[in-house]
């Protein structure tokens, strides 16, 4: 298990991103072999959330 971060600490946008990108391949990867949902379907659904957000930022 990963280590509390003190908050005196300060954290590496790229490591930050990186985990980001890990954990969220991570939770793909088991809802699609769990058949919960395909990772076509999450494309989709990212794609459309992109729009709908960058749309509404703008």
């Amino acid at each position: 298990m990963a280590k509390p971060i003190d908050s005196k600490e300060t954290v590496d946008v790229m490591e930050l991103l990186l985990s980001e990108v890990i954990q969220s391949e991570a939770l793909i990867n088991l809802l699609d072999s769990k058949g919960i949902i395909r990772k076509e379907e999450l494309l989709e659904e990212i794609k459309r959330v992109r729009v709908t957000t960058l749309t509404s930022v703008k």
